[in-house]
């Protein structure tokens, strides 16, 4: 708790102009009971709620997706925002990575797209994760994206660009998750932006648990993610949990306001937004 409180002091001192802000997460998942997840709960410390809706491939989304609607109906009125991504799962919970079929993928995309238009007259939206592709729609471990943001086979680019020109039509800002896969769809252009994860997995200074490449191109594309993504929507998940970080989760650190803290990188990439719960608990741990 003591990190805690230093940390918020040390967020007081940014410049109002970041918009900096902690998230809170949810998740729905279809097939189950999401009635305890879906009913307003006056978030801790938040704004904005992250939401990942898991969906299951070949069914038919109506339950889960009507969840989502709820949920945003429960929390409008009350200054919430809300930051989307859908991913895959199997009945029992797990996560998957994409179908193979990409007709199937355009489906439920364009499904979502019609639930996020209709939600977004009710509660704001402001950003959307591209998501469906890769595990946890991470945009890794899937057959359309199998190299962390650096498969450029034609196949691979041809559907990773329909659902992102797809989601726009919702008209809330799309972001992806690596910098390559948005030089290689977008190049150069803030209409579409970047969310990170573990951005603390080897420490600010690092490759943040692939978002950037390890090779000689590290520097080119934290540089082209500041230009494309800060001061525009850049946000994620700082991930203490991760199993293969190197930073070690030096709290101490994180909380300080030195060039290796939390508040550095915040100033330096201009992010937007982090999940709280992730920040302090493994886990989904609503706080």
């Amino acid at each position: 708790m003591q990190a805690l409180v230093a940390l918020l002091s040390l967020l007081a001192l940014l410049p109002l102009a970041l918009s900096s802000g902690f998230t809170t997460y949810i998740e729905i998942d279809e097939g189950q009971d999401n009635s305890a997840s879906i009913a307003y709960r006056a978030p801790h410390l938040s704004s904005t709620l992250f939401v990942y809706v898991q969906i299951q491939p070949g069914a038919p989304h109506t339950q889960v997706f009507s969840d989502f609607t709820t949920l945003c109906d429960n929390y409008a009125g009350r200054n919430i925002s809300v930051i989307p991504r859908v991913r895959y799962g199997d009945p029992g919970g797990a996560v998957l990575a994409e179908p193979r079929d990409p007709a199937q993928i355009d489906a439920d995309v364009r499904q979502w797209v019609g639930v996020l238009s209709a939600a977004r007259t009710v509660i704001d939206i402001p950003i959307v994760q591209a998501g469906f592709l890769g595990r946890w729609g991470e945009w890794h471990d899937g057959p359309f994206c199998a190299a962390q943001g650096r498969d450029g086979s034609a196949a691979s680019l041809a559907v990773k660009r329909r659902v992102v020109r797809a989601l726009q039509a919702a008209g809330a800002k799309v972001a992806l998750r690596y910098p390559s896969d948005h030089h290689a769809l977008f190049a150069n252009s803030s209409a579409v932006t970047l969310h990170d994860d573990c951005i603390f997995a080897d420490g600010p200074a690092g490759d943040d648990e692939g978002t950037y490449p390890t090779d000689g191109d590290q520097a080119m594309f934290k540089e082209y993610a500041r230009r494309v993504a800060g001061d525009n929507g850049f946000g994620g998940e700082p991930c203490q949990d991760t199993a293969s970080g190197g930073f070690g989760w030096d709290t101490a650190t994180v909380c300080s306001a030195g060039s290796n803290g939390l508040i550095a990188y915040i100033n330096r990439y201009k992010i937007s937004y982090l999940n709280v719960s992730l920040l302090w608990a493994s886990g989904k741990v609503q706080v």
